[in-house]
């Protein structure tokens, strides 16, 4: 059996070599070399070179790039697989190039340090050394690993393995190699963002005939991922947007599994959870020292344990001691609520799995580490996921408290889950403005300080008590978050409209169709959105969550008959009314009046008319209403006719004259 360092980031996965790998060592040519002027000599020497290794593996490719996805490691690697010191063969490029020093040829392609039948190659090493850097800014640990071979090698000839986190000198050796087989070593402690691996020989010189060979480097680090940037990595986040809105709120139209349990006696408590992957809560207000949970029937820490001298897989603080120590009370003889919990299980998505703990009854939960790393969470992707909690009974045990398990969900098909998006429902329109908190933001993120839960301080009445202190805005009441929904009121008018922005093709999503987002999930196609919605009739409630409706018409205009010289007026009646425009059919064309000497009131109910002219006889008359906290419809009254008529002339027919003679 060998170890197979794949770039996914899966370490030490075992693989059989179904053919021996064969080191043939021809005397090709001469080399010449010289050591040292001071020397004042020359070494004659034989080349050695390796014909191509042949190394067959049998695995299931799809497997490991499954786990490696669900480990999430950051790898560098290199194996050698073309002449070249730049060589880069994982999920991360390295920071340099491999680098030679005190060799004649400083390239990949000959001497005593090159790249041959894809490994690094060395022999015959008194000064010879290269080395190569990568960053690990942000990782938690790192291992180096690689598979190596060597010819002659023993004594006090050996390969000896270095590491820096200076980017050089002075370095720490932390292997001396000879014979064959695979190395590995944890690295943790050399992590900066300029830690450099070197080769060189291992106290005395090479003889000629001394070789090695290195292939397979894989540097695997895990770095937490913190999308927000807020400190908190993912895993441990309750808010990983910081919107305001819980993660496990993020996704109210998914099923959410939240089932309250109480035990003892070592009775456990089993939950089948939603199917596919999703985030893990467990809060425990109370606990008697320990428990054990299983996923789909994987055991994922053996048994967590909180009582000194007990066995168990010890969970301590950052400062090594666990309850019972240091002046922490013993867990057992504390109580904490929902709110507060004593202790927090939080799964993610991946599978990682964190664990936290309060000091006191209310107390800030703290980051808890055990002693052996809990497994990785088999979430069943295709089905249904089964929890159990449980206790080993070794005398009274109990607990009790809260188990919520909240599916992944991408309401807006941005490829953005909702956790992570400032914009969920792509409606322009903020998920920290539709939450309902009221809480400043800047461009989708709450203002201020973030507790150590990962929540805006702004929205907790207890920092990082991990719950929010308002109640999440669903206008319509319909189940379904204002921050998920297109048509938060239900008045058949989408929120991106009643904010006040551009929705192209009317599907309730901001812009044009394709919609184009950032990797925060907000709209880059659009041509507006992102500011304070509108508030039409300024009531001091958006538009967008007050369900509204168009003008409607209770009294329809009438025609109206005014005489030449004289004055006269249109109305209409209306409710839901606050603009009005009245309008007149001139050249086969509504036209909008304006107020001047003629018209007054052409922006209310009434239109008064003054003076008109005989020409006017016959002219159409009609009024356009909105209301201001409903921009989808107008309403438009029907049409009213204006007739212009001559007051009745009187005359006297008994009148006659009389023409005198001059």
């Amino acid at each position: 059996m060998g170890t197979l360092n794949h770039s996914s980031g899966l370490t030490h996965f075992p693989f059989e070599v179904l053919t021996n790998i064969i080191f043939a060592i021809p005397l090709s040519f001469w080399n010449f070399r010289v050591e040292s002027t001071c020397m004042r000599k020359i070494l004659l020497k034989k080349k050695h070179d390796n014909p191509s290794k042949q190394r067959h593996i049998l695995f299931f490719a799809s497997f490991l790039l499954f786990l490696g996805q669900i480990m999430a490691q950051t790898t560098f690697a290199d194996n050698f697989s073309s002449i070249s010191y730049s060589n880069s063969d994982g999920n991360t490029p390295w920071a340099t190039d491999w680098t030679e020093s005190g060799d004649s040829n400083l390239g990949p392609t000959a001497q005593y340090i090159r790249i041959q039948s894809q490994q690094l190659y060395m022999y015959w090493l008194w000064t010879e050394e290269i080395r190569r850097t990568v960053n690990l800014t942000g990782a938690t640990s790192a291992i180096l690993s690689f598979d190596y071979t060597s010819n002659s090698l023993g004594g006090t000839r050996q390969l000896g393995v270095y590491i820096s986190s200076t980017g050089g000198a002075p370095y720490t050796q932390i292997g001396t190699l000879s014979g064959n087989g695979t190395f590995t070593q944890d690295i943790s402690a050399y992590i900066s963002a300029n830690t450099v691996i070197r080769f060189a020989k291992s106290n005395a010189n090479w003889n000629s005939d001394d070789n090695a060979s290195i292939d397979n480097v894989l540097i695997s680090a895990i770095i937490p991922v913190d999308t927000d940037g807020d400190g908190i990595e993912d895993v441990a986040d309750l808010d990983n947007d910081n919107d305001g809105i819980l993660d496990w709120d993020e996704c109210t139209f998914v099923a959410t599994t939240t089932q309250n349990f109480t035990a003892s006696g070592g009775t456990s408590v089993t939950n089948t959870a939603t199917s596919g992957f999703g985030s893990m809560y467990i809060d425990f207000i109370s606990i008697d020292n320990s428990f054990n949970l299983t996923v789909n029937g994987t055991n994922i820490a053996t048994e967590f344990q909180f009582q000194p001298g007990a066995p168990g897989n010890f969970a301590r603080f950052d400062t090594g001691f666990t309850y019972g120590q240091a002046g922490v009370p013993q867990l057992w003889s504390m109580t904490g609520t929902l709110a507060n919990p004593m202790l927090r299980v939080i799964v993610d998505a991946d599978g990682n799995l964190k664990l936290f703990g309060a000091q006191s009854p209310g107390g800030t939960l703290l980051p808890l580490t055990l002693d052996t790393p809990p497994v990785t969470v088999p979430w069943n992707p295709s089905g249904t996921n089964t929890i159990t909690i449980g206790q080993l009974v070794t005398g009274p045990t109990n607990m009790n408290g809260q188990l919520r398990f909240s599916g992944e969900c991408d309401t807006d098909g941005d490829g953005i889950f909702n956790r992570f998006d400032l914009d969920s429902d792509n409606d322009g329109i903020y998920d920290a403005v539709e939450a309902g908190h009221g809480q400043a933001h800047t461009n989708g993120v709450v203002n201020g300080a973030i507790g150590t839960d990962g929540i805006p301080n702004l929205v907790q009445t207890d920092p990082n008590g991990g719950s929010v202190n308002y109640t999440y805005s669903d206008s319509d009441g319909d189940g379904i978050l204002d921050s998920i929904a297109l048509d938060s009121d239900n008045d058949g008018c989408n929120d991106v409209l009643e904010a006040g922005f551009t929705d192209d093709n009317t599907d309730g999503l901001l812009g044009p169709n394709p919609v184009t987002t950032d990797v925060n999930g907000v709209v880059t196609s659009g041509t507006d959105g992102y500011t304070v919605p509108a508030d039409g009739n300024s009531d001091a409630v958006f538009d967008y969550r007050q369900a509204g409706a168009p003008p409607s018409i209770t009294t329809q205009p009438t025609n109206t008959i005014i005489c030449p010289g004289c004055s006269g007026s249109l109305s209409v009646s209306a409710t839901n009314a606050d603009l009005y425009q009245w309008q007149r059919f001139i050249g086969g064309v509504w036209t909008d009046i304006s107020d001047n000497a003629m018209f007054s009131g052409a922006n209310s109910a009434t239109l008064n008319i003054s003076n008109p002219t005989p020409s006017q006889n016959g002219e159409q008359y009609r009024v356009v209403m909105d209301n201001l906290a409903y921009t989808c419809a107008q309403t438009t009254s029907t049409i009213a006719n204006l007739q212009i008529q001559v007051n009745t002339i009187i005359t006297n027919r008994r009148i006659t004259y009389r023409v005198q003679k001059n």
